[in-house]
């Protein structure tokens, strides 16, 4: 397996010596016991021998109180060492600053992730004005969402009195319930729905299917679409930088059925 793949197995091994180092007498029987996994699969997972399967994730991260970034990482690393999707390559998770729900304005609003892209577009300035002509909003919109980013220092000012990225990338945690996440999604569905209307078919691309699927595979469904979206901004900054486009992908059952499934395993 390769190194990002192994993530959370070297979290739990983390983990444990933590465990044992407080407490010497803290055995693999007890962390197996306390993570709800049987000792002699728990031996096989962090000696890389097995996967650790899709079920236990969830009740894992939570029963190691990590962080949420830690387990963002942890089930990335799990889905991705259940999948791949190579040739494009991108950049590691790990160099990418995490935005958590301190951040809510910043996650929820689509003007200032706009913004920090607008910064790969050849000959950007950050003014109020400029921001205001790129993303067509009115000119006191783009004031409150330049000082909503340097407020919470992803943009400052360098020697010049310009306004310059603190971060080359930005992400937010995965499968994590977030209140800034959710209205950032029903921002972007209401703006496709405008969209639709309003850009040419020759810029655009709305498409979908629907599909009977096996539920057991969404997590590798989930792992897939992320790393397309990953392949796909790889893909796209490659060359000379002119618009900024917005990716959106959603996949939701139409059947009842997996809402029933959730319950029974709470």
């Amino acid at each position: 397996m390769e190194t990002n793949q192994v993530y959370y197995i070297n979290k739990m091994n983390d983990h444990l010596s933590l465990k044992q180092r407080a407490n010497p007498n803290y055995s693999l029987r007890a962390f197996s016991r306390d993570l709800g996994i049987h000792s002699s699969t728990l031996c096989q997972i962090i000696k890389g021998k097995r996967r650790l399967p899709i079920k236990h994730a969830s009740s894992v991260v939570e029963r190691m109180s990590l962080s949420p970034k830690e387990k963002t990482l942890f089930m990335e690393s799990l889905y991705r060492s259940k999948t791949n999707i190579d040739n494009i390559k991108i950049d590691s998770t790990d160099r990418r600053f995490m935005l958590d729900e301190s951040y809510h304005k910043v996650i929820a609003e689509w003007e200032h992730y706009a913004v920090l892209e607008l910064f790969n577009l050849e000959n950007f300035e950050a003014t109020p004005k400029e921001v205001s002509y790129q993303l067509g909003i009115t000119l006191n919109r783009s004031e409150v969402v330049l000082k909503n980013l340097i407020t919470s220092g992803l943009l400052k000012e360098d020697g010049h009195g310009k306004l310059v990225k603190t971060h080359e990338d930005i992400k937010t945690t995965e499968d994590v319930s977030s209140k800034a996440l959710r209205e950032s999604h029903l921002e972007t569905l209401e703006m496709g729905k405008h969209k639709l209307e309003e850009i040419e078919v020759e810029l655009r691309d709305f498409s979908s299917a629907t599909v009977a699927i096996d539920l057991e595979k969404l997590p590798e469904a989930k792992t897939i679409i992320r790393e397309f979206r990953q392949k796909m901004s790889a893909l796209l900054r490659d060359g000379e930088k002119t618009d900024v486009y917005q990716l959106a992908i959603q996949f939701y059952p139409l059947t009842e059925n997996a809402k029933k499934s959730i319950k029974e395993k709470q």
